[in-house]
């Protein structure tokens, strides 16, 4: 029964941050919930560079999860009960692991699609360089 209470508890934080950043949309609680992560595309930028942009962010994403991967594996080193804790067993063994692959699955999707998109646009250019300008 505390359990539920507990449960409840929490919603009802969640619900009301959430109601308070929707209803305060320039307060900080709603900047960092509803803030985009992630590289803004800039002006004038090429899709296929943009794409590359992206690329790094995943590969910095992985290297962060890595690092607390590494970081939480020293730190079982030193203390064997850590992993008698189910927060640091879920944290070390399904989380960071989750994130890592998430972030080398959006590099490696971004990075594909951004060859994708060069070698469109260049097959695009050699079209009209072969049959002149469309109308």
């Amino acid at each position: 029964m505390r359990q539920i209470v507990h449960i409840a508890a929490f919603w009802v934080v969640v619900i009301v941050a959430i109601r308070l950043a929707v209803c305060f949309p320039r307060s900080l609680l709603a900047h960092v919930l509803f803030s985009r992560i992630g590289p803004m595309r800039a002006r004038g930028e090429l899709k296929a560079d943009y794409l590359l942009r992206w690329v790094r962010f995943g590969i910095s994403c992985f290297m962060q999860a890595a690092l607390l991967f590494v970081a939480g594996w020293a730190a079982l080193q030193l203390e064997a009960t850590l992993f008698d804790s189910l927060v640091f067993a879920v944290l070390w063994v399904v989380v960071i692991p989750l994130l890592g692959v998430g972030a080398v699955l959006v590099a490696f999707l971004a990075l594909v699609r951004s060859l994708w998109v060069r070698r469109l646009s260049r097959s695009k250019l050699t079209f009209r360089s072969i049959h002149g300008p469309q109308v």
